[in-house]
C-alpha cells in the first residue's frame, strides 16, 4: 500500500491530541460555603521517581494509535479520516478557523510543508495534526467533528480494537491508578494513596481534582541535571626535559547544561596541539497535570481541565581566545573555542521533538595556519541539529551582532582574526519565551518534557620556535515554566498556578544575580504575585 508523508514518528504526535479526542444566618453560611468551594485549589506535589513512573505507565499508551496504524500499513485510514474532515470546507476555511484559536498557528509551517500553501485544507490539516495537536483537539471540540478513535471504531473496528486491547493506557480502559498494576511496590501504592487523599487549599474538594506534579530527581531537586551538582574536570600535560618543550593546562566546570572551559597551550621547538569536545551537559524538566477522582480514576471529558503552560529558556555563552607567535623562529599558532545549546520539547505522545532554539558560536585566531572552523563548529552543528550554514566573520561584523542577538535562534558562526598576536572576544545569546508567541495548551494526565542540551569544543595548535594559545568559553542561563489560567469543569478542583525554575552561571556572560532577577520578574508576571528565587532552583505556587 502507498504510504503518505506521515511516518511512525511523525504520526505518533497525533495520538495524544486525537484520543482526548431558611434563616438569614443559614443563608449567609451557605453562600460562604459555596465561595469557599469555588476558591479551592490543589497545591503542587513532588513525587518519587518510582511513583512518577507508575503514574506515567497508567496514563500513557504503550504504543500510540498512530504508531500502531503505521506499523500495520493502514495509513490510508488516516487519509480517509482527513478527507472526511475537510470535504465540506472551502479552501483556506480551516486555516481561518484555527487562527481564531491560535494566531501563531503557522509557526512551524515553513519547516513542515516548505512551499505548499496552507490554504490547502488537506495539507493544512495534516500539518495541524502533527505540529499543533492541542489546537487540533480544540478545533474538533468547537466544530463537533469526529475524532480519529471514533472514526476507526466505526470504519475499522478490528484495527481499533487490536490497538485498544494491546496498547491503550490503563486510564483509557477505566482502570484506577491504584489498581491497574497489582505488582506496585508498597511504598509507591502508599504515596499514590496520599496523593489522591490530599485536600485542596482554600476550599472543599470536588468530585475530580487536578494537581501539578513533578518528579524528585536523584539530587532531590526539581530539574534533572547532568551533572547533578557543580563539577569540574581537568587535563594537564607537560614536557620540559629537552630542547623541545610543551605545556597544556585545561580546566572545565559544569552544572547541568551550563559549563565552562579555560585552557592554555604552549610549545617550543616542536609542533603541539590540543583538541577536546565537551558533550552531554543537559538540564531537563517535566510538566504534568494529574486529574483523577478520589479512587484514582481518570476524570471523564465533562470534568476536563486545561491550562496555559508558559515556558522560558535562555542560554548565553562568552568566548575568549588569544594566540602569540612573534618570537624568533616562531612560525604558526591558532586557537579556537566554540559552544552552543539546543532547547527542545517533547509534546504528549511519542512525537518527534520540536526545537525551540539551537545556536552555536565561537571565537578563533590564526597565524600561518588554516582555520579549523568547520572542525569545531561542524561538530557542534551536528550535535545540536543546527540547520543553518557555518559562517565566520570579523569582530563588529553582522555575524557578531547576530550571535549576540537572542532573537536569532538557529545559526552556527565564529568570530575570527588573523595575526601573530591576536585576541578575539565574542558573545552568543539564545532565548525562547512562549509569551512572545503562544502558550502550550496544558492537558490533563499528559507529560510535557523540556530539555536543554549543550556542547562545546576547543582546539589549538602551534609550532616553530615558540607559540602559545589561550582558549576559553563559559555559559549561563535559566529554565522556567508557569502553569496558569486553568479552565475546568463544574465538578473539578483546579490546580494552584505553579512555577518552576533553574538557573546557573558557569563563567558565562550573566551573573547569578542577573539570572535570579530574570526568573523573579518573569514568574511574577506569569503568576501575578511576587516571587523570590534566592535558591538556584525551586517551585513556587
Amino acid at each position: 500500500m502507498n504510504r503518505t508523508i506521515f511516518n511512525p514518528n511523525a504520526l505518533s504526535i497525533i495520538s495524544a491530541a486525537l484520543l482526548f479526542s431558611g434563616t438569614a444566618l443559614s443563608s449567609i453560611a451557605a453562600e460562604a460555603n459555596i465561595k469557599k468551594q469555588e476558591n479551592g485549589q490543589m497545591l503542587p506535589t513532588q513525587v518519587s521517581a518510582q511513583t512518577w513512573q507508575a503514574i506515567s505507565n497508567w496514563s500513557t499508551d504503550s504504543l500510540s494509535l498512530l504508531e500502531f496504524i503505521a506499523s500495520n500499513d493502514e495509513e490510508y485510514e488516516l487519509n480517509h479520516y482527513i478527507e472526511l474532515l475537510t470535504r465540506d470546507h472551502r479552501d483556506g476555511e480551516i486555516l481561518r478557523q484555527l487562527k481564531e484559536l491560535d494566531t501563531t498557528v503557522l509557526d512551524y509551517w515553513p519547516q513542515a510543508m516548505n512551499e505548499a500553501s496552507p490554504e490547502d485544507n488537506f495539507l493544512f490539516t495534516r500539518y495541524i495534526i502533527q505540529y499543533k495537536p492541542a489546537q487540533f483537539v480544540q478545533w474538533l471540540n468547537r466544530y463537533k467533528a469526529i475524532s480519529l478513535s471514533q472514526y476507526l471504531e466505526q470504519k475499522a473496528p478490528q484495527l481499533f480494537n487490536a490497538w485498544y486491547e494491546e496498547h491503550a493506557a490503563p486510564k483509557r480502559k477505566g482502570l484506577s491508578i491504584l489498581e491497574y498494576n497489582s505488582a506496585l511496590p508498597a511504598e509507591v501504592y502508599a504515596e499514590l494513596k496520599d496523593l489522591l487523599s490530599k485536600d485542596p487549599s482554600g476550599g472543599t474538594k470536588s468530585q475530580c481534582a487536578c494537581q501539578m506534579i513533578t518528579p524528585v530527581t536523584g539530587s532531590g531537586h526539581v530539574v534533572t541535571n547532568y551533572p547533578a551538582t557543580p563539577s569540574n574536570w581537568s587535563d594537564y600535560s607537560s614536557d620540559s626535559s629537552g630542547l623541545s618543550k610543551h605545556k597544556l593546562d585545561f580546566k572545565t566546570t559544569a552544572y547541568g547544561a551550563f559549563h565552562s572551559g579555560d585552557g592554555v597551550r604552549w610549545s617550543k621547538h616542536k609542533a603541539y596541539g590540543y583538541d577536546s569536545s565537551i558533550n552531554h551537559n543537559s538540564s531537563e524538566f517535566y510538566v504534568k497535570m494529574l486529574c483523577t477522582d478520589a479512587g484514582g480514576f481518570d476524570c471523564n471529558q465533562s470534568n476536563s481541565c486545561t491550562g496555559n503552560l508558559e515556558v522560558r529558556g535562555t542560554y548565553s555563552s562568552r568566548y575568549h581566545v588569544k594566540g602569540t607567535a612573534k618570537q624568533i623562529w616562531s612560525k604558526a599558532t591558532n586557537s579556537h573555542a566554540g559552544d552552543g545549546a539546543k532547547f527542545a520539547v517533547d509534546l504528549p505522545g511519542s512525537a518527534p521533538e520540536i526545537v525551540l532554539f539551537n545556536k552555536a558560536g565561537g571565537a578563533a585566531m590564526s597565524y600561518n595556519t588554516g582555520w579549523d572552523i568547520n572542525s569545531v563548529l561542524g561538530a557542534l552543528k551536528a550535535a545540536l541539529g543546527i540547520t543553518s550554514a557555518i559562517v565566520s566573520d570579523s569582530p563588529g561584523s553582522l555575524l557578531d551582532g547576530e550571535l549576540a542577538s537572542d532573537l536569532i535562534t538557529n545559526i552556527a558562526g565564529m568570530v575570527t582574526r588573523s595575526g601573530n598576536e591576536k585576541t578575539v572576544n565574542s558573545t552568543m545569546r539564545a532565548r525562547f519565551d512562549s509569551s512572545d508567541v503562544s502558550p502550550f495548551l496544558l492537558q490533563p494526565n499528559e507529560v510535557y518534557h523540556f530539555t536543554l542540551d549543550s556542547s562545546a569544543r576547543v582546539k589549538a595548535r602551534g609550532y616553530g620556535g615558540y607559540s602559545d594559545s589561550h582558549f576559553e568559553y563559559g555559559s549561563s542561563g535559566a529554565l522556567m515554566y508557569a502553569a496558569n489560567h486553568f479552565t475546568c469543569g463544574t465538578n473539578v478542583t483546579p490546580p494552584t498556578p505553579t512555577g518552576l525554575w533553574f538557573y546557573a552561571d558557569q563563567s558565562g556572560p550573566d551573573s547569578n544575580a542577573s539570572l535570579r532577577s530574570d526568573v523573579e520578574n518573569w514568574l511574577s508576571i506569569q503568576l501575578n504575585k511576587p516571587v523570590s528565587a534566592s535558591q538556584s532552583q525551586g517551585i513556587v505556587h
